[in-house]
């Protein structure tokens, strides 16, 4: 992994946009108290939605340096992931713990 990641964008799809953007605020904001991300700094972001066809699209935006203190909190977890790349592994990783949460959106990274 590099000593420097940029931000992570993933596209965050939703059928209950509501409902998943809580449960993914909430469990990211515990990653940043639990890897001990300085409170100080914005760590994650997502954008207002758009609706189209049933769906709820929006961005999830993940700091690079939040990214790399969850991969050192999560070493063993996230090299486990599906995945060829780093960035693949880190969003499997990261949607299952959603999915484990109760968050039924989908997540990828954004093309």
């Amino acid at each position: 992994m590099s000593s420097y990641l940029g931000t992570f964008i993933l596209d965050f799809m939703s059928t209950d946009f509501k409902t998943d953007a809580e449960i993914a605020t909430a469990l990211l904001s515990q990653f940043k108290i639990d890897c001990g991300f300085d409170p100080g700094l914005d760590a994650f972001a997502i954008l207002d939605p758009v609706s189209s066809a049933g769906w709820i699209f929006s961005k999830l935006f993940i700091a690079g340096q939040f990214v790399e203190k969850l991969y050192q909190g999560n070493v063993k977890e996230i090299d486990k992931s599906k995945g060829k790349k780093f960035s693949d592994k880190f969003v499997f990783w990261l949607s299952i713990r959603l999915k484990e949460h109760g968050c039924r959106a989908k997540i990828k990274i954004s093309a």
